[in-house]
């Protein structure tokens, strides 16, 4: 192997392992439907369809977007057709990372009162009748479990609008979506399996291994 090809494959395959995963959401317009977040139950009387994406939306009363997160709403015009709990869901692929070192953390925030919780657990925050001015944060450091998870948040509609907003400001397991985005969009949740890391981490060796005999071989011909 050519020691400069073998130096190069070493540099640029550490550089794959070393590299930190970068993902940036992109908030779609005002009034179109977002990606990601899904609703997953909603109260009787209802006409909102289940499974279907929230709508972007914002009210002056309600603490601004952000470059990377926005308010979303059951519809574009913020009114749900019904008043009670709407429940949207968020699904986060834990495959390849430790779920008892996983932490994720945010702010969020709803209108009326709501609260954020993940695989149907206990909620970890909540937050008020009228709060939506100030966000709330949270931090889920315990009950993830291998493979899929669901981070769900609960929204209570007394009269409309109807909203709420999640921001994940830190992680240290997958890629998670925030609300307001749009689909096709950062890095996909499903992380390298540890296997390819380890295959890549042997490869680069061998990089860097060829590199430096080929570096020695060169110079022992040299001092002969």
């Amino acid at each position: 192997m050519n020691r400069s090809f073998g130096v190069i494959l070493g540099v640029g395959l550490l550089a794959v392992l070393l590299a930190p995963s970068a993902h940036a959401d992109v908030l779609v317009a005002p009034g179109a439907q977002a990606s990601f977040w899904t609703l997953s139950a909603e109260p009787i009387g209802a006409t909102e369809t289940l499974g279907s994406n929230p709508f972007r939306f914002f009210n002056a009363a309600y603490f601004p977007d952000t470059a990377s997160a926005g308010w979303v709403s059951m519809a574009a015009t913020g009114n749900a057709s019904a008043t009670g709990n709407y429940t949207y869901d968020l699904q986060v692929n834990l495959t390849g990372f430790n779920p008892a070192t996983t932490v994720i953390s945010g702010t969020f925030g709803t209108d009326n009162d709501g609260s954020i919780l993940l695989n149907g657990g206990a909620p970890v925050a909540t937050t008020g009748f009228a709060s939506f001015g100030t966000p709330t944060p949270f931090t889920f450091n315990s009950g993830f479990i291998p493979g899929i998870n669901t981070i769900t948040v609960i929204v209570n509609n007394a009269s409309n609008p109807a909203a709420f907003f999640v921001q994940f400001s830190s992680t240290s397991g997958p890629v998670v979506h925030n609300t307001g985005v749009s689909a096709g969009v950062g890095v996909p949740t499903t992380p390298i399996p540890p296997t390819i890391f380890l295959t890549l981490g042997g490869l680069a060796l061998v990089g860097f291994y060829f590199g430096f005999r080929g570096r020695f071989t060169a110079r022992t011909a040299t001092a002969q």
